[in-house]
């Protein structure tokens, strides 16, 4: 998710859609952080800051400054894509920077599939359906794992295999906070389509 670092105006919020990890995923999480500290016994990255379990998520869209009038009617609308949409996985293939190599951030990126792109698919119809512009960059699925000023430049992408369940939606609001950005999850429910 990008960051911006704007004031928001009164009477909205920065809102984003996303999938709360289960707690077998924050502890490959965790496992994947701690391989990382071990490896970085110097301060090669020594400003690194390490997402904690409350702000870990898998984004599906950025909404972005959202009017908070529309949060019911974003809610309403993610409980219809929730009934309509089976729990599905999606396979955590490597741990790199993200998006590029010299990134500042650190995620743990997926491979896409045909259910995880259904599901992304739905949220950008709902940005559509309430006049939003979805971002036009291809999907890359991913959690965030890590920050640092400095970027992540010479960090060798590491290869996992880990197949996560995805089994609810939530929208999520972010709030920025001197030690960065605080997601609050404002609704969440269970995919439930049999």
């Amino acid at each position: 998710m990008r960051q911006d670092r704007r004031k928001i105006p009164p009477g909205f919020s920065r809102l984003f859609i996303g999938v709360r990890p289960d707690a077998r995923t924050q502890q490959f999480l965790d496992e994947l952080a701690n391989h990382c500290r071990q490896r970085w016994r110097t301060d090669r990255f020594g400003d690194t800051r390490w997402t904690s379990h409350g702000n870990r998520h898998l984004t599906l869209a950025f909404l972005g400054e959202t009017p908070d009038g529309q949060t019911a009617r974003i809610e309403d609308r993610l409980q219809q894509i929730a009934a309509q949409q089976p729990p599905c996985e999606a396979r955590i293939v490597a741990l790199q920077p993200f998006p590029q190599r010299r990134s500042r951030l650190l995620a743990a990126e997926m491979l896409p599939n045909p259910d995880l792109d259904r599901l992304h698919g739905a949220c950008r119809r709902l940005m559509i359906d309430l006049g939003m512009k979805p971002e036009s960059a291809t999907y890359r699925p991913h959690i965030t794992l890590a920050r640092t000023r400095g970027g992540f430049a010479g960090f060798e992408p590491l290869a996992t295999d880990f197949v996560l369940r995805l089994d609810n939606i939530a929208l999520y609001q972010s709030h920025l906070a001197a030690g960065g950005s605080q997601y609050l999850p404002l609704y969440e429910t269970p995919l439930a389509a049999t």
